[in-house]
C-alpha cells in the first residue's frame, strides 16, 4: 500500500533508481582503463573567447563621460523622461497578453 500523502513509495523509487545508477557508472569507472584527461574539470566554468571576438569587444568605445552625466541625472531626478515615448513602448508589451 503507498502513501500518496507523504509520497514514501515515489522517495522509495528514487532513492532506488539513484542507487542502481551509481553502481553503473562506478562499474563503468572500475572497468575502464582509459584515465580521464586531467585537464578537464567538471566545476570548471571559464570560458575561452576567440581572437575575433576579443578585437571586437576591444573595438567597442563608449563615451564615460556621457554615461556619468546620464547617472547623476538620474540620480538627481534631472534625467528628462518622455511620457508619450514610455506609454508608445507599453503598446507592444500589451498586445504579447
Amino acid at each position: 500500500m503507498t502513501d500518496t500523502i507523504s509520497g514514501e513509495s515515489q522517495r522509495t523509487a528514487s532513492v532506488m533508481a539513484k542507487q542502481a545508477v551509481n553502481a553503473n557508472n562506478k562499474q563503468k569507472n572500475d572497468s575502464s582503463d582509459v584515465a580521464a584527461p586531467s585537464a578537464v574539470k567538471g566545476d570548471d566554468s571559464s570560458v575561452v573567447l576567440s581572437a575575433k571576438l576579443k578585437s571586437e569587444i576591444a573595438a567597442v568605445s563608449f563615451d564615460s563621460v556621457k554615461v556619468e552625466q546620464i547617472k547623476q541625472s538620474i540620480e538627481l531626478g534631472n534625467y528628462p523622461l518622455d511620457n508619450k515615448k514610455i506609454a508608445e513602448s507599453f503598446i507592444p508589451l500589451e498586445k504579447l497578453l
